[in-house]
């Protein structure tokens, strides 16, 4: 069996690359384990103190966006099942029951911008803030 071999997001190396969640595990941490919220990046783009994610807030932005706009792509109707939001999320029971504890429900569906919303840990990104 071979390995895979990851790359940087953005620069394409495959050296030093560090899995990054696009949505900090400290922000949203059912989302812990779910494959969209992973992007890879090369140490230099995780943790450098000028260019890395976690320093450079529009970068982190522009990352997170493209989270967003991948869930507001999948989930393309106002209200939706349990079914269909853990299909697209690919997390175990426990993690959406907590993701969901809050959400806003209309009769037994959940409203797709509040789930969008907890996915990003309370806070959607708006254009302006990239």
């Amino acid at each position: 069996m071979t390995k895979e071999i990851k790359f940087c997001k953005v620069c394409g190396t495959s050296y030093g690359v560090e899995l990054h969640h696009r949505i900090y595990r400290s922000e949203c941490k059912p989302l812990e384990n779910c494959k969209l919220n992973h992007v890879y990046l090369c140490n230099k783009h995780h943790r450098d103190h000028k260019v890395g994610v976690h320093f450079n807030k529009k970068f982190d932005n522009e990352i997170k966006l493209e989270f967003q706009n991948w869930l507001e792509i999948l989930w393309n109707k106002p209200y939706l099942t349990r079914e269909e939001i853990k299909e697209v999320l690919e997390i175990a029971d426990k993690p959406l029951n907590s993701l969901l504890k809050t959400v806003e429900r209309h009769k037994d569906k959940y409203v797709r911008e509040e789930v969008i919303r907890a996915c990003m840990g309370g806070k959607l990104i708006i254009e302006e803030d990239v």
